[in-house]
């Protein structure tokens, strides 16, 4: 849903207009990111996108597959694509839920262990990023990306 126009003085400057492509913005830091938080997970043998629904996975909640792909803010054809390897290496599993038409996911002890021997290679790449941006800028960012997904889905 678009924000109201407000008007502005005659005299004003008008607004700045972002220039550039959101997307490729957005996906250029994405892929950025990306290659620094897997090499600090690379030695515990998890991508981050894999430790990413490893930590979704690990806390007491029950998921299905539906569930799961909501939280993550992914369509389950992804997501069943992603939870593949992981299921083949052993650190979750996939089940039927009493309605044979859903599909539970839950973490095996092996991916419990996964996770928490990743758990401190995702924290120190979660300090570089601080050193790297810094503590007010990565707040207003994880703000800014916060109210935007909410946007997003709520259209």
């Amino acid at each position: 849903m678009p924000a109201a126009a407000t008007s502005l003085p005659a005299d004003a400057p008008a607004p700045p207009k972002p220039r550039g492509c959101t997307f490729l913005r957005l996906r250029k830091v994405a892929r950025r990111m990306t290659q620094r938080y897997d090499a600090h997970l690379q030695p515990g043998g998890l991508r981050i996108t894999q430790f990413s629904l490893l930590a979704a996975l690990a806390g007491d909640e029950a998921f299905t597959v539906s569930s799961l792909a909501a939280r993550m803010a992914m369509d389950r054809t992804t997501l069943t694509r992603n939870l593949k390897p992981l299921a083949d290496r052993g650190l979750l599993q996939l089940g039927t839920c009493e309605d044979a038409r859903c599909r539970s996911v839950a973490l095996t002890n092996a991916g419990r262990i996964a996770f928490a021997a990743t758990l401190p290679l995702w924290r120190q790449a979660q300090k570089e990023m601080l050193a790297l941006v810094g503590a007010a800028d990565l707040e207003r960012l994880h703000q800014l990306l916060d109210s935007t997904l909410a946007l997003l889905e709520h259209e």
